[in-house]
Parts: C-alpha cells; sequence; structure tokens
C-alpha cells in the first residue's frame, strides 16, 4: 500500500461525512484531507493539494489563541482558499501512528457563520442601549440649553429697554454658538458609537477614555458621582474604538448602578493606565463596596446578573469579555479591591 497516496483509505467513508474538515500532515506536508476541508478550500480534487507544506493554507494568528469548550482546548487560527479568501476556524491537532509512521492530524471548525452571528449580536447589543443613550444626550444637552435660553432672555430684555448694544450682542452670539457646537459634538460622539466599526483607528486610550467621560459626564455629575481620570499619555495603538468605548461605557454605568442602589456616599470612580512594551492597561475602579465572591466569579458568564430580574439581563458584562477577547485580542478581569470592584482590561499592541 502506497502509504503517500492511501492513508486511512479504509477510513474515507467516515470522514468524508464529518462536519469538520480533517487534514493529514507528516513532517510538515500535506498528505490526506477529507471533502468537507476540499469544499471549504474551494479545491476541485485534493491531488492540487496534497504534497504541498501545510503552512500554505493554515495561518497563524499574530498571537495564539485557545478556546476551551467541553474541556478541550482548541486554536483558533485562519486557512486560506484556493481563491484567496481568509476563513476563521479553530483547530485541535493530535498526533497518531499509522504503520510506524508519525503524523499529526488536524481537525478544522469553519467559523464564518458563528462570527457573522457574533458581529450582529454585538452590533445589537448596542442598539438595546439606545434608550440610556439618549437619556445621556439629554443629560449633555441640558445645561447648554439652559445657557442659551438665559443668554436669549437677557437679549430680549435689553432689546426692549433699548439697552442692546453692538458688542454685547456679538458676545453673545458667540457663546450661543460655542454652546451649540458642544451640543454637536455630543451628537458627534454617540452617532459615531452607534457606527459599526470596519477599519481601525489610530488612537491612544487615554484619548478614548475622555471621550467616554464626557459622553457620560453630565448624568453622572446628576448622580454625584466623580469621574477622576489619570493624566497619562500613551502610545497609540490600531484599534476598534466603538468597541473600547462599548467596554467601558458598560462597566462605568455598571458602577453607577451599584452607586444608586447601595446608597453610597461620596461615589468615586477612578480610570488609570499603565503600559509596557508588548501591553496597554485601562483600570477602572470604584468605591461601591464590592461584589460577593459567588457573584464576581460568575460575573462574565452569559445570563448571569448581579441585578434584580427587571434591571438586569447578565449580558452587558459577557458582551465586554467577548468584545476584549474576540474584537480587541485583549484580557478584562475584576476583582475586589480597596471596598470596591477593579477592573482591568489588558490590550496588546
Amino acid at each position: 500500500m502506497n502509504i503517500d497516496s492511501d492513508i486511512f483509505i479504509d477510513l474515507n467513508d467516515i470522514i468524508n461525512n464529518t462536519i469538520e474538515g480533517i487534514l493529514i500532515i507528516e513532517d510538515g506536508f500535506i498528505k490526506n484531507l477529507n471533502k468537507p476541508l476540499l469544499d471549504i478550500l474551494g479545491y476541485e480534487n485534493k491531488n492540487e493539494i496534497i504534497g504541498n507544506l501545510a503552512t500554505g493554507i493554515l495561518i497563524p494568528t499574530s498571537n495564539d489563541k485557545f478556546i476551551k469548550f467541553n474541556s478541550q482546548l482548541f486554536q483558533e487560527l485562519s486557512i486560506i482558499t484556493k481563491n484567496g479568501e481568509i476563513i476563521p476556524t479553530i483547530i485541535k491537532i493530535k498526533d497518531i501512528n499509522y504503520h510506524n509512521n508519525e503524523y499529526k492530524m488536524v481537525s478544522i471548525l469553519d467559523l464564518r457563520e458563528v462570527k457573522e452571528k457574533e458581529n450582529i449580536f454585538l452590533h445589537q447589543s448596542k442598539h438595546a442601549a439606545m434608550g440610556e443613550m439618549i437619556s445621556m444626550i439629554a443629560h449633555q444637552w441640558r445645561q447648554p440649553l439652559t445657557f442659551i435660553s438665559t443668554i436669549i432672555t437677557r437679549l430680549k430684555f435689553k432689546n426692549n429697554t433699548n439697552n442692546l448694544d453692538k458688542n454685547l450682542l456679538n458676545e453673545k452670539f458667540e457663546e450661543i454658538d460655542n454652546h451649540i457646537q458642544y451640543m454637536s459634538n455630543t451628537i458627534d460622539d454617540f452617532r459615531n458609537f452607534f457606527k459599526q466599526d470596519k477599519q481601525k483607528t489610530l488612537i491612544s486610550l487615554d484619548e478614548i477614555i475622555i471621550i467616554v467621560k464626557n459622553m457620560i459626564l453630565d448624568s453622572f455629575q446628576l448622580e454625584n458621582i466623580q469621574i477622576i481620570v489619570e493624566n497619562k499619555k500613551l502610545n497609540k495603538l490600531n484599534i476598534f474604538k466603538n468597541d473600547v468605548i462599548q467596554v467601558v461605557l458598560n462597566i462605568l454605568n455598571n458602577a453607577k448602578d451599584a452607586f444608586i442602589s447601595k446608597n453610597i456616599k461620596n461615589p468615586i470612580i477612578n480610570i488609570y493606565f499603565a503600559e509596557n512594551d508588548k501591553e496597554q492597561f485601562i483600570y477602572i475602579q470604584d468605591n461601591a463596596g464590592g461584589i460577593d465572591e459567588f457573584y464576581i466569579k460568575n460575573i462574565f458568564v452569559p445570563y448571569f446578573s448581579t441585578k434584580n430580574e427587571k434591571n438586569g439581563t447578565g449580558l452587558g458584562l459577557y458582551i465586554c469579555k467577548t468584545i476584549v477577547e474576540k474584537n480587541l485580542n485583549g484580557k478584562i478581569n475584576v476583582e475586589n479591591k480597596n471596598d470596591g470592584v477593579l477592573f482591568t482590561i489588558k490590550l496588546t499592541k
């Protein structure tokens, strides 16, 4: 029997009916593959690919990613098709011995449909928070609208008493213009947040945090919540900006809910940063009294919520974890610290 061409030929009927692709490799070269993988790769005949280096179709990620499912560990990477399409997959590699020869059997699962549904789910999660966002916009606009109304009332009074001079008029017009510009910038911040990121933006994490702070400042001040951001300049990252905004907004809104439900006096949120050659860190620390150890161990589990049934879906922090790990190539961690909760977001440069 010619092992190179007929390896596992007696198992072909089985492996050709699996849902995953199967690749047989010897010393880095492709020795066999099943029909599902042939279809994924877009080849008509397996002889087009047998004998080629496996690295010709298997593309490792820049950082090794592993997915744990049912106690099994799978590696996430991409494969390249005959026409050059890059397909996300997860793989499992097993060493096997056949006729005293050592081979590697690679099981490959196509993740395109999963990734597409995941992206839709993450985008829909933004729109699920639209009501809260509209409330934030209302808070952001309330003060400048009050100022504009006061200015107009004063100008009317001056005009009715014939005390309106050109210099005062120009001064008040400039003030009105500044308030309108602030309101316009607020709308831009929220409108950009709801756009689905298709390209990464070169921006620093400290700049993103300032954007988030400006979006929520008025609504948090209404609850007497202080947000203190460390004045530290970080190197810029090429990153999906709106994904970072969504994660930070979710964490801050959770902290606000905790402050209100626990009636915390002098509520404060501290946001600070760290950076080394390979990573950047965002730390978000509140003084809301911490979370019970049972809850904190499950806080990233889907549909697990520390809020009451009416106010909590249990998806917010699960979505945060998904965004950080899948879209931002990072890690998120939570712990009780200093009579509060500390979230750590680690992003790879």
